[in-house]
């Protein structure tokens, strides 16, 4: 050994030898059928995001069925909301006509409510609340994920979630989310009556556009239809975006259930 040692060369061989021993260790005797934890470890799926980084996506580990149901929301927040919005509002609607003493469902009025929270609560609020709002309040995401004792003591989280509650209301309620409602609305009720007019004979004709229409009618209930939107999302959206940010759609829905009744009552039967 101290010949062995002597040599320069044999020294950097040695050196580079228990070098790679380190980095790469043999355990001797251990299969994967002797480790207790193979068998388990097989089971268990990860879920990456499909974003990575965005403070949304998660990766989850689960286990079965009844972990991959439990964990969705987290794991596929954007489909979860698509899902969530299409069916809350399609219920909405009907809970709203039975209460009002329909024998037979208005489909084309529900088609409509249907029509809307599929495309615009579902797809384009996506963009809205998670993109272009988290861009807006740079501070939204973190203090969003934060702990609720970190969250009273965040100077500038606080005035990003006072900055989204006024984007939301007096921005986007009332000058995107109320006109695509009304136009979309048009949109059954245009085809409704044409449908009608060719079963009689008529010919149906209108001096203005769909989109005039639409917002004609927007016009003429915009006071009422804001007030009762702030008077409900102020303080809904202060406890929305406040939530940790995968939570943020689902509860702004179990919100909006609400909303949508409310909306349905004031104008749903409106033609």
């Amino acid at each position: 050994p101290e010949v062995f040692l002597r040599s320069p060369a044999k020294k950097v061989v040695l050196a580079d030898m228990m070098r790679l021993a380190r980095r790469f260790p043999v355990q001797a005797g251990r299969s994967e059928a002797s480790q207790p934890w193979s068998s388990s470890r097989r089971n268990l799926q990860v879920s990456r995001p499909a974003r990575a980084g965005d403070g949304i996506s998660h990766e989850i580990q689960y286990e079965g069925l009844w972990g991959a149901i439990t964990t969705f929301p987290k794991r596929k927040p954007f489909a979860t909301n698509v899902i969530v919005a299409t069916v809350k509002t399609s219920l909405a609607d009907l809970i709203v006509q039975k209460a009002e003493g329909k024998k037979e469902i208005d489909w084309e009025r529900n088609g409509a409510f249907t029509m809307f929270g599929f495309a615009y609560l579902g797809i384009a609020q996506w963009f809205i609340y998670v993109t272009l709002f988290t861009k807006l309040c740079p501070n939204a995401v973190r203090f969003a994920n934060l702990p609720m004792a970190e969250k009273l003591k965040d100077r500038a989280g606080q005035i990003d979630l006072i900055k989204q509650t006024c984007l939301d209301n007096f921005v986007h309620y009332t000058f995107v989310y109320f006109p695509v409602f009304y136009v979309i609305k048009e949109i059954i009720n245009t085809s409704l009556a044409a449908r009608e007019a060719a079963a009689s004979g008529k010919k149906e004709e209108s001096t203005s556009s769909l989109p005039e229409r639409a917002l004609a009618k927007y016009w003429k209930n915009c006071v009422t239809d804001n007030m009762y939107m702030w008077s409900l999302w102020v303080p809904g959206d202060l406890i929305v975006y406040a939530v940790p940010i995968w939570l943020r759609l689902p509860l702004n829905h179990a919100i909006s259930l609400a909303w949508t009744m409310i909306l349905s009552n004031l104008r749903g039967s409106e033609k």
